[in-house]
Parts: C-alpha cells; structure tokens; sequence
C-alpha cells in the first residue's frame, strides 16, 4: 500500500514536484505518487485527500465514511485540486504490464485503453487449468498442453464439429489468429450450445457472427445465427443469452456432428 503524507496545499505541490523531477525513473515516480492509497490503482477526479495525506481515488472515496480508513482519525477533504491536476497529465501504465503491454497514458485515455487491451489476460478454457496470459500467450499454451482441444479454421467458410458428451468445449483458431470457443452446456432439455471470442470483453471491432445448424434424423433441422460476445473467461464460461438447444433425443448417443460458420464483419 501507498502512504504518503503532505500538509497544505503549498507542500503538497513542492513534494509531488521534487517526485516528479528527480532523476532516475521519474515515470515510476508519477505513477506511485498517483496511486489511490487504499486500491492502489491510478487517482482519478475527483479526488479526496485526508488531512493527514492519505490520496484516494473517487470509487473508494464513495465507499468509505467520513473519516479516513488508514489513519482513523481526520475527516477526508474533498479538494485535492492539485494531485487531480497532476493525475490529469502524467503517464500511467497498463495495469496489463506483467502480461506485455509497454503502453503509458494520461488518466483520462488509460481506462479506455484497459477495456480493449489485447494484454489483457485471458484465462483457460480447460476447467483444471490455471494459466492466464496474453492472448497471444494463452494459444501458445493451448498448443503445447491442451492441442487435442483446438481445431484450425477459416472465417466465412462453413465446417463441421463433432460434438460428445465426453468434452464440454472445443477451441477454434482461425487463420489469422482469433481464438473462439465452443461451449456445450447440459440441460434438463438437452445441450446449450453456444460459441464466444476469447479477448478483452470490452472489444468490439471487429464484429462477428456464428452460424449453427444440425440436420436430426433426415426430418428435422435446428439452426442459429447470432452475434459472438467476447470474454476473458475471468469469471469462467459465461452465460451467453443465445443459443442452440439440442434436444435430449438427438444427442442420446453421445455424439452430434454441428455444422458452424463464423463471419467476421457481417453486413
């Protein structure tokens, strides 16, 4: 935990400056200085500042009572005009920087930039497994421990995957390196299939779309076409609102061969 303690505003603006100037990495420097003493993450306005200079950001400020959670004693003062001046223009790091992102914002572009982060770190889709990296980094751990779960694919073109009742999901990787997975989720009806794109959730572009369709007894067809949600799987397979539910008696047996088609960039 950060701790640091100014008196005045006059003392407050001559100690960020000196941690500003002095030599060394002065980036680090900013970055420290700036960070909300309670989360640790980078200060942002409005921020609110005990009597005893203890710095926190707007979020944890909303959650505490009046007196300070570090000190116990002094009321928090909500004019820490100064530190909100100076978190406006100095650099902060990726909180993705463990994972390999090198990128330095200013506090109004650095959240913006966390939602899409392609460092941001995804998780394994296999279930007894605790990897989380890059998602870069997650394929080349899929290739090395978990191969037998990925198939290799080109967008807009229809394939087909055989679906058991032995694996939950199957890993898609197509030609130029969008990871997708395929879930199937059991149900008192039957199985949930659906399908999502493993990258920061806040991505958007570019857009894609699943096509699932399955031919049952030569009679009857199920088939659905939707928009692909992102995930990091940080809070493991999500509850994806679309669907194909297979019903019970066409999987009976274990086994269903699925025909997919995955767009990107769909009209």
């Amino acid at each position: 935990m950060i701790c640091f303690a100014f008196h005045g505003e006059k003392n407050q603006s001559k100690r960020i400056s000196k941690g500003v100037m002095d030599g060394g990495d002065h980036t680090t420097v900013k970055h420290d200085l700036l960070k909300c003493s309670i989360c640790c993450e980078a200060l942002c306005a409005p921020i609110s500042q005990c009597t005893d200079g203890h710095a926190l950001c707007s979020s944890c400020h909303l959650k505490l009572s009046r007196d300070c959670i570090i000190c116990a004693l002094q009321p928090i003062c909500t004019y820490a005009r100064t530190l909100e001046k100076i978190a406006e223009s100095a650099p902060f790091p990726c909180r993705n920087t463990k994972y390999g992102c090198s990128q330095y914002l200013s506090f109004s572009q650095i959240q913006q930039h966390e939602n899409t982060c392609n460092y941001s770190p995804c998780f394994c889709p296999n279930q007894n497994c605790s990897f989380e990296g890059s998602k870069q980094n997650l394929m080349f751990h899929l290739a090395e421990h978990h191969s037998a779960l990925i198939r290799f694919f080109r967008h807009d073109e229809q394939f087909s995957v055989k679906l058991c009742s032995s694996r939950i999901t199957t890993c898609l990787l197509s030609e130029d390196n969008f990871l997708y997975l395929i879930i199937r989720k059991d149900t008192a009806l039957g199985w949930a299939v659906s399908v999502v794109c493993i990258r920061p959730a806040e991505a958007t572009k570019p857009e894609f779309q699943y096509k699932l369709s399955l031919k049952c007894d030569g009679e009857f067809s199920l088939r659905l076409e939707t928009r692909i949600e992102s995930t990091t799987l940080i809070n493991g397979f999500p509850a994806d609102k679309h669907f194909l539910m297979i019903p019970s008696e066409f999987c009976s047996s274990g086994c269903v061969k699925l025909n997919v088609c995955i767009r990107k960039n769909p009209a």
